[in-house]
């Protein structure tokens, strides 16, 4: 969403902001579009994945404006920004979503095209649990929650149920062990017309390694209160759990006080985006202000 992206930090009361943060740098698509519209802005590039953040540095090059850090945008706090001599953010962008490298080349079984380990952190190098510990350690009670919170998967139970039977047997290493156990364990008459049975248990594995719900809660809240007066927060989510966490944050910051939502209903991407980006059909932007001085 890249034209309604732009469109929503120009709605900062700075018309020449100074300080833009990209949260989550993808492939550094947005960050090049921001660059190029305010050229005269630094931006603050941050992914927590290394081999992300290193493709999106290529993507734009090296300019004198831009300050790349690996880390979490949960992690933004004023002291940080200290460091930067940065007063306050004019701009910020989070997409939520999880970069379609992920996906085909990461090699770390984000999906079932081909048989990779049962890995799914974002942050590889960092010692933490994987899919593969989740599935294989946890309990049944566990399992089923998290399927059931992060995926909404109807038949999170019997799913559950199954993995502790069939590890007993022989630990989960790879993706394609556990989109074979989820196939098994939901009646064919039951899976989902246009993705793969194990789309959900896969999606909720995927949150709970890497707690992405709790860093996009906090890190929301966090660069709100980091704007300067006028300055515009803009997040993209691309599933519903996402997006409720972005619209609930929202309305409680405007309770607050001092915020004003831009956005009534999320945007959404134009037809012509949804034929030649098929990823993009099921995101959603939404947009806050400061509408107060810190």
């Amino acid at each position: 969403m890249p034209t309604e992206v732009i469109n929503a930090l120009k709605k900062s009361e700075n018309l020449n902001p100074k300080w833009i943060l990209d949260g989550t740098a993808g492939e550094g698509g947005h960050s090049k579009l921001i660059l190029e519209t305010f050229p005269e802005a630094k931006l603050i590039l941050i992914d927590r994945d290394e081999t992300m953040l290193g493709r999106a540095k290529k993507q734009i090059g090296n300019l004198e404006r831009v300050f790349p850090f690996q880390m979490n945008f949960s992690e933004v706090d004023s002291d940080f920004l200290a460091r930067l001599d940065c007063p306050g953010l004019d701009g910020a962008l989070v997409d939520l979503g999880v970069s379609l490298f992920h996906f085909l080349h990461s090699g770390r079984g984000f999906t079932f095209k081909n048989e990779e380990p049962l890995d799914m952190r974002l942050e590889p190098g960092i010692g933490r649990k994987t899919a593969a510990d989740v599935v294989n350690f946890s309990s049944v009670l566990h399992l089923k929650k998290v399927f059931w919170d992060y995926g909404e998967e109807r038949w999170a139970l019997k799913i559950a149920n199954n993995i502790i039977q069939a590890r007993h047997k022989k630990k989960f290493e790879t993706n394609v062990d556990l989109a074979r156990l989820v196939e098994t364990s939901i009646p064919r008459k039951f899976w989902p017309k246009e993705s793969h049975p194990a789309t959900r248990i896969f999606q909720a594995l995927r949150i709970e390694v890497n707690e992405e719900l709790t860093h996009a809660d906090k890190g929301i809240r966090n660069l709100a209160g980091l704007l300067t007066y006028g300055g515009v927060l803009t997040c993209i989510s691309f599933h519903s759990l996402e997006d409720r966490i972005v619209k609930w944050a929202f309305r409680e910051l405007k309770e607050m006080g001092g915020f004003e939502i831009l956005t009534k209903k999320p945007m959404l991407p134009t037809e012509e985006e949804t034929r030649s980006n098929r990823a993009s059909r099921s995101a959603k932007l939404r947009a806050l202000k400061r509408s107060r001085p810190i």
